[in-house]
């Protein structure tokens, strides 16, 4: 009787493993009231950070840990698509293609704004989402145009730095000029979408959330795929008694992490799938199931494995 190969599925653990990057960035930005500072509003986005890997013992269980759900009206995605290679067996097997996947909730009236105005602001989110994950202009051409233009000129002017180093990543993604998307499947997108109203330094908001998993499938013989997990608060404060400037969207509080993806790529706020030829390691540092990390509802507060010093 033969021996079982100790390498046995090392192969196919090793194109599953991802390689996971979180990342933290904090940035002070506020709304000004006619030359006044009415408030001063913490703008959290994502670098890469080393942190404690999730408990192994999530796996035997099968369960893992998922992100809280935040208050006011939310919808979650339930559209599905018929699983295609290379995303069958995966969780993104039946997630919708594209902006399919991104769902929006019912416009009803809140404290402070209108059902119109809760409708465009709805409409301002998703054409800013499908602009920084999905369209061909940012992930290949890299041009963050059109995404910038949807926001408040004074939050543009913040955010439009981002660009320049790896902080995009947070909102947006730019696929690594060293690989190629699979142009026969189109990016998998699952998520949910809450909106609210509140007050932020005694200013109005209408504040919509996304947490939203965007899967991507590359060309090459293994069909990689790469994920970028985001959690982003858009924020629309009350326009009275504000400047031009500060009227329209803001990003707030933006939390992000990829998964099986290039660490060196990564590092450059590039999305490139795992490499196959990366070292070899005896066993993974974290035993929750590398799959997990697809899933939409996934904590973001995760382990970082690539090695990467807080910036």
């Amino acid at each position: 009787m033969d021996q079982q190969d100790p390498f046995d599925g090392l192969e196919d653990w090793a194109r599953k493993t991802e390689k996971r990057v979180r990342r933290e960035r904090w940035q002070r930005r506020g709304f000004w009231m006619l030359a006044v500072v009415v408030a001063a509003l913490v703008v959290v986005a994502v670098v890469p950070g080393l942190r404690s890997a999730v408990a192994g013992n999530r796996e035997a269980s099968g369960a893992y840990p998922t992100e809280s759900v935040p208050s006011g009206i939310s919808v979650t995605t339930t559209a599905k698509a018929v699983p295609t290679d290379p995303f069958a067996g995966s969780p993104a097997a039946h997630y919708p293609k594209g902006a399919a996947g991104i769902t929006m909730p019912a416009a009803t009236k809140v404290a402070g704004f209108s059902a119109a105005q809760v409708g465009a602001a709805l409409k301002d989110v998703r054409a800013a989402m499908i602009a920084g994950r999905l369209d061909p202009q940012m992930l290949v051409g890299h041009k963050p145009d059109k995404f910038l233009g949807l926001l408040a000129p004074n939050s543009r002017k913040v955010i439009k730095g981002w660009f320049s180093g790896q902080d995009l990543s947070t909102v947006a993604t730019w696929i690594d000029p060293a690989v190629r998307l699979d142009p026969a499947e189109p990016p998998r997108v699952s998520g949910r979408t809450t909106y609210r109203s509140l007050s932020v330094g005694g200013i109005r908001t209408l504040r919509i959330t996304t947490n939203y998993v965007w899967v991507y499938a590359f060309e090459g013989p293994e069909h990689p795929l790469a994920a970028e997990h985001d959690q982003i608060d858009w924020d629309f404060p009350d326009t009275r008694n504000l400047r031009t400037g500060d009227r329209g969207m803001w990003l707030i509080n933006t939390r992000s992490y990829g998964a099986l993806v290039d660490c060196t790529a990564a590092g450059k706020g590039l999305l490139a799938p795992t490499r196959m030829d990366s070292a070899p390691v005896a066993a993974p540092s974290n035993t929750e199931d590398p799959d997990n990390y697809l899933r939409a509802d996934h904590s973001l507060d995760i382990g970082d494995d690539c090695g990467n010093p807080p910036s």
